[in-house]
């Protein structure tokens, strides 16, 4: 019997599963890659480990993958336990602050086009994780999402955030800015044109470490990310902030 939805946790400890349920696959992993082959469920959900899966969450998610069977990956909002406050949603790209989350743009809470997915709670076609590999390693933060949606949308995937499914987290991470910066200025130069790379740049000196650090291998996977490229114009405007 086909899994309804494979889990992934992204952690290197294996924790006990918050639901028990023969149609849920549970896998543990630091980066999704490790447990690729095991998985045999049409959508995969990967979270944080602070993320609380509850049944309405999942049949919530269930409907909406049925409602847009155009999409490749949702991304829903992420509600601190305690307080209810939005924290997380999905990225888009921002050309002074180099991205944003969905949310702080999308007041009116409507389906909309995103870059990426969110850190803390992602729903993807199982399809397009096996078509993305794995996280780029280079990348240790949060950032490693970002260069995710990118490396998804150059393959022509549809990426939306769906504000009206929520789920709740127990801890947010957090990164130091000039750590964000750098990798930032990494993923603009292998994922972006150098047009964009230099405008975020020019704001953020640190990001021009992007160019000092590894940039032979950063040229190779611009030019693997790149060169067979659907990520138009028009869909680089649908998921930037306006």
């Amino acid at each position: 019997m086909q899994k309804q939805f494979d889990i992934i946790v992204l952690s290197k400890e294996r924790l006990c599963p918050s639901i028990e349920d023969r149609a849920l696959g549970w896998f543990f992993a630091e980066n999704f890659s490790e447990v690729l082959p095991e998985l045999d469920a049409e959508w995969t959900i990967l979270v944080s480990p602070g993320i609380r899966m509850t049944r309405d969450f999942l049949n919530a998610v269930a409907d909406i993958c049925v409602e847009f069977p155009y999409a490749d990956a949702f991304a829903p909002r992420v509600l601190h336990a305690e307080s209810h406050q939005v924290f997380s949603s999905g990225f888009l790209i921002d050309q002074k602050r180099g991205l944003e989350e969905e949310f702080r743009s999308n007041r009116d809470r409507e389906i909309r086009p995103i870059a990426s997915v969110s850190p803390e709670c992602g729903i993807y076609s199982t399809r397009l994780l096996h078509a993305l590999h794995g996280f780029d390693p280079e990348f240790k933060t949060d950032i490693r999402f970002f260069d995710l949606g990118l490396r998804a949308l150059h393959l022509g995937a549809n990426l939306f955030a769906t504000p009206r499914i929520e789920i709740e987290s127990v801890a947010a991470k957090q990164y130091s800015k000039p750590d964000r910066i750098r990798e930032l200025g990494r993923v603009y130069y292998k994922d972006l044109d150098i047009i964009q790379y230099l405008k975020f740049a020019l704001r953020h000196p640190a990001a021009l470490n992007a160019l000092f650090k590894n940039r032979k291998q950063l040229n190779a996977k611009s030019l693997a990310v790149t060169e067979l490229s659907r990520f138009s114009k028009e869909m680089f405007e649908k998921v930037s902030t306006r």
